[in-house]
């Protein structure tokens, strides 16, 4: 017997103490951190997500476990809100539920072996006092399947987590201001000042990575199928036409060529045999066209095994710098024919390259202005200017919709050009806007596709 009481009272403490977490939230985004993190001290889970809205269909990721702030356009969350609409739609009952990828919709059930474990905890954030109406939704997800005490104490913690949602969206954020305004004449004075802000022109920017890029740079690519035995350089070397820049394996290259030539001597050991015994013999003379033919075969295929064993060590054709990672990474890598291995870059012709994502795209025009911050000298701003933008955007590496860019540094300061590589971050202008468009062009996208406009 006294063993129990430990044993009961550690997940009575945690639901105590998350319960008075709950209560002390000030903020909704207080309020979403505490349940999609802290909640786990009173039912373990590997991934928990927060979708709020007006009503089921309508929910919407506001916050994940282990995640600063929400993207919108990642795969992640498009899955989760397409994975919730699918299964809103399907007429599936109200309230809580075990889920996994076999009981939802094919398009839904293929990523999310990639996305998330395999068992899911669907459990709407009901409100008592307003007849169990659901304030949000709280998935969470784990590999192992969930017990019917870990669904009746997450029923419990979704009541107390519905109620803290109703509680703060109760809270009026605009009764400090309606205080401040007691006249009508301060009143009209703000609201005249506040039109003419709002109309005032302002310039059209947007922020995004940049980095600098060759420009026409030589593509080395392998020549053939195989693998890297070593690459000769390293990044930003200096090269010179003919330098060796990297050596595949060419062992079975070498083997080849020494058969091929093997093959030669005899093929003209032959030869020369059946031209000395044709002065003798007169029947011999008619096979001196077929073993010349034979000869001819054998120095062509001579010729191609030198030709590869040649190739297998890769030069450079002309001058300027080395572009690659890491060299090391490369050692008895298998390539295909014309895979990129590296590039040969000049200095002095270098180009930016932006990626600016799909949420902050603005209408560009031909020579659009560009401010550059690069991250070594983040106070002095370069010029430059646009050259061209892709039309479709593309992935970058951090999993983010952005559309590619390429600019032309300036030159007009003196400064020296940007050295490859440079990482920064760039100001793109666009066209002159309203003050109230500048501020609010966010907001209006997202009304816009909600709305269906």
């Amino acid at each position: 017997m006294s063993e129990n009481p430990p044993t009961a009272a550690g997940p009575l403490a945690a639901m105590l103490g998350l319960e008075q977490q709950l209560r002390k939230s000030a903020s909704l985004a207080q309020l979403s951190f505490t349940i999609v993190n802290q909640t786990q001290s009173c039912v373990p889970y590997a991934q928990a997500v927060l979708l709020l809205g007006s009503d089921a269909p309508s929910w919407r990721v506001y916050a994940a476990s282990d995640i600063a702030s929400v993207d919108h356009t990642s795969p992640y969350v498009a899955w989760i809100e397409r994975l919730v609409r699918e299964h809103c739609a399907s007429g599936a009952e109200p309230g809580q539920a075990m889920l996994q990828p076999q009981d939802v919709a094919e398009a839904s059930r293929e990523p999310w072996a990639e996305m998330a474990p395999g068992h899911l905890l669907w459990q709407p954030l009901t409100v008592e006092a307003r007849g169990g109406e659901a304030n949000g939704l709280l998935l969470l997800f784990r590999d192992s399947p969930w017990t019917e005490a870990e669904r009746a104490l997450g029923s419990h913690l979704a009541s107390s987590m519905g109620h803290a949602l109703f509680a703060l969206r109760r809270i009026d954020p605009m009764r400090h201001l309606r205080s401040l305004v007691k006249s009508r004449r301060a009143t009209m004075g703000m609201v005249a000042g506040l039109v003419i802000l709002m109309v005032w022109p302002v310039r059209l920017s947007a922020l995004a990575p940049v980095e600098v890029i060759a420009q026409d740079p030589v593509v080395i690519s392998a020549p053939m199928e195989g693998a890297i035995r070593e690459i000769r350089v390293v990044p930003n070397q200096a090269v010179a036409k003919g330098d060796v820049l990297a050596v595949m394996e060419d062992a079975e290259l070498s083997s080849a060529l020494e058969v091929a030539r093997r093959d030669l001597y005899v093929a003209q050991a032959e030869l020369r045999t059946s031209q000395h015994t044709g002065f003798q013999d007169p029947s011999q003379k008619a096979d001196l066209a077929e073993l010349e033919a034979k000869v001819r075969v054998r120095q062509a295929q001579l010729d191609y095994a030198q030709a590869r064993f040649e190739r297998a060590t890769i030069r450079a054709s002309g001058n300027g710098v080395a572009v690659l990672g890491d060299p090391d990474e490369w050692k008895g890598r298998p390539v295909r024919v014309g895979e990129r291995i590296l590039l040969v870059a000049r200095p002095e012709k270098v180009d930016l390259q932006v990626m600016l994502a799909v949420k902050d795209s603005i209408a560009l025009v031909e020579e659009a202005e560009i401010k550059v911050f690069f991250d070594n000298d983040p106070l002095d701003a370069r010029q430059a200017v646009l050259r061209h933008a892709a039309y479709e955007p593309q992935r970058t590496p951090e999993d983010i919709l952005a559309y590619r860019l390429v600019a032309t540094p300036g030159t007009d300061d003196g400064d020296p050009l940007p050295r490859i590589g440079m990482r920064g971050t760039a100001r793109v202008y666009g066209e002159r806007v309203s003050l109230f468009f500048y501020l609010f062009r966010r907001p209006i996208t997202s009304l816009r596709q909600w709305l269906g406009w």
